[in-house]
């Protein structure tokens, strides 16, 4: 019988899947008014999406919280540095 290694395609999915919303999210605060003068990314761990980079006040970083957790259900953690 053949068998399937279910987990690795799953893993692997998931994995791309993650790439996926985490572009998405990274797309989105580009765009986002209000965070003209940020530049966050996202990226994701385990099944935690981080935002990183640096951005001009903590409402621009409620903002990006916001708009990820809006996008992805996944724990949504901040290491976004406020710059003024």
């Amino acid at each position: 019988p053949i068998m399937f290694n279910l987990s690795g395609i799953q893993e692997s999915f998931f994995g791309d899947r993650m790439a996926g919303v985490c572009q998405a999210i990274t797309s989105a605060l580009a765009f986002e008014s209000g965070l003209e003068k940020s530049n966050i990314s996202a990226t994701a761990e385990n099944d935690v999406i981080y935002l990183q980079g640096t951005a001009d006040s903590v409402e621009a970083i409620e903002t990006a919280i916001s708009l990820a957790s809006s996008i992805s259900n996944c724990r949504i953690l901040s290491h976004v540095e406020p710059v003024y």
